[in-house]
């Protein structure tokens, strides 16, 4: 049995000691040798937050995240005015204490084996508790990614054993989150083609099942469901 054991540094800046110095110096030439293997969740924390914006960290090994096209971010803005105001409406409605809707969050899954960091497209987040600053997998009710061409195996569960590639798909579900949705652009980029809905089923290493899918042109709805909290949006709404 795999398990996520998950770790919080305390909160606070205290600064960098030298021997953290040295490692963030040691790690700006390795990324540029490509060498990118074995970062902790400690030296990944240390490093500055422009770098940390463009990466992902998948088991201590960074990943350079893909600038998204002028639709993915347009699709991304939209989705998340939408799950905002849904989101406050279901907190009105006393379904949850406290929600936040974000796009390109830090989501911590695990720290060991091997820290993962992820950044979900759309994020809906159950609110941090007191001086805690990290979101973390097990605080999301919704995570959403926006696929291009570019992200295709790895947003959508296309794992390869061979070379010990997961999707962020198949971490997601280890992750315990159990709302995912894939989000697919037309070709042209101009607007968003079909929204498939998945939720993940029982047991600690469950997968996710499909459960809807909205397609433009072929439901009349973009979105149209009650968990993980009532989701009503036309076609209209996501346009841009």
């Amino acid at each position: 049995m795999t398990v996520a054991m998950n770790y919080e540094p305390p909160a606070g800046d205290a600064g960098l000691d030298p021997a953290m110095e040295a490692a963030v110096a040691a790690f700006s030439l390795a990324e540029e040798a490509g060498l990118l293997d074995g970062v902790s969740v400690a030296l990944w924390d240390a490093l500055p937050e422009d770098f940390c914006r463009d990466h992902e960290l998948d088991r201590g090994r960074l990943i350079r995240r893909q600038s998204g096209s002028p639709g993915h971010q347009s699709a991304s803005l939209s989705l998340a005015i939408v799950l905002k105001s849904a989101a406050r409406s279901a907190v009105q409605a006393g379904l949850f204490p406290c929600l936040r809707a974000s796009q390109d969050l830090d989501t911590r899954l695990w720290d060991v084996p091997g820290a993962t960091v992820r950044k979900p497209d759309v994020l809906v987040y159950r609110c941090l508790d007191g001086a805690r600053r990290r979101v973390w997998g097990y605080d999301l009710v919704l995570a959403v990614e926006i696929v291009s061409p570019s992200s295709r195996a790895t947003d959508t569960g296309k794992d390869n054993p061979r070379t010990a590639f997961e999707s962020k798909m198949t971490q997601y579900a280890l992750a315990g989150i159990e709302h995912y949705w894939i989000v697919r652009l037309k070709p042209d980029d101009s607007a968003i083609a079909g929204i498939e809905q998945w939720r993940l089923g029982p047991g600690f290493r469950g997968a996710y099942t499909k459960v809807a899918t909205w397609t433009n042109g072929g439901t009349a709805e973009a979105i149209s469901t009650d968990v993980p909290f009532p989701i009503q949006a036309t076609w209209s709404d996501l346009e841009f």
